[in-house]
Formats: C-alpha cells, sequence, structure tokens
C-alpha cells in the first residue's frame, strides 16, 4: 500500500471546510466553537482511516454534511425516557424513580429563573445546596 502522504494533503483545512455553503449557511446561528470541534474530529476521523486503510480523501461536500451530521448529534440530549422492564421499582442504572408531578413542577418552577440553591436568604450568606436536600 502506498504511504498515504497524497491522500491527507488532500483533504481540505478547517477553515475551508467551514466556508463550504452548507456549513457556512446552516452555521450561522450555531456556536463556532462546536463546528470547529466537529470539523476537527471528523478530518481525525478520515485521516485514522486513510493512514489505516488507504484510499481516497471523501469529497468537501460529504465531509461537510459529516460535519453537520456530527453536530447534530452534539446537539442531542443524551439523556431520554427509557421503559424500565426489569421488574424492579427502583433500578439504579434507570435514574432512581421517576418524580411526582408536584415535584416536577417544582423543579419547573425553580428552574424558570434565578433561585436560592446557595445563597441563604435568612443571614444573607453562602448557603449550602446540600442543605435543600435535607428539607
Amino acid at each position: 500500500m502506498p504511504a498515504p502522504k497524497p491522500q491527507l494533503r488532500a483533504l481540505p483545512s478547517v477553515e475551508a471546510l467551514l466556508q463550504h455553503p452548507s456549513l457556512a449557511n446552516g452555521g450561522r446561528e450555531l456556536p463556532r466553537s462546536l463546528l470547529v470541534e466537529a470539523a476537527r474530529a471528523e478530518l481525525a476521523d478520515v485521516r485514522a482511516h486513510i493512514k489505516k486503510e488507504g484510499g481516497s480523501p471523501p469529497s468537501a461536500d460529504d465531509l461537510a454534511a459529516r460535519i453537520a451530521r456530527r453536530v447534530e448529534a452534539a446537539q442531542q440530549p443524551d439523556l431520554r425516557r427509557v421503559l424500565n422492564a426489569t421488574g424492579i421499582v427502583l433500578h439504579t442504572n434507570l435514574g432512581r424513580a421517576p418524580l411526582a408531578e408536584a415535584a416536577r413542577d417544582a423543579v419547573a418552577r425553580a428552574a424558570s429563573g434565578y433561585s436560592n440553591l446557595e445563597w441563604d436568604a435568612e443571614t444573607g450568606t453562602r448557603g449550602s445546596r446540600h442543605a435543600k436536600c435535607a428539607m
């Protein structure tokens, strides 16, 4: 297998990829750091593949599409609902027990603005977030 250096040199730079129309237009509302990180990671994967397997680098269009998929995946929340089919009421790997509706409402109210999580309103000093759990 020939040395992959010419194929690696054919890869576009991160900046060139960020100027690709699909990323430049669609990425206006995204943080630049997220796009840069995704482009660097994709290029690193492509370089590793070329070094290991050989072959030609993907086109700029293909790279831009891969980067867009990475960015989309990075923006998805990690936590999602699952079905507890273990037969165990409180399974530690499933995020403990679901919150009651009143507790969810209280969390939503507290999270919708500033709160006194680490501030003791009675003394006007810094408090402990753990004290709120003991109530």
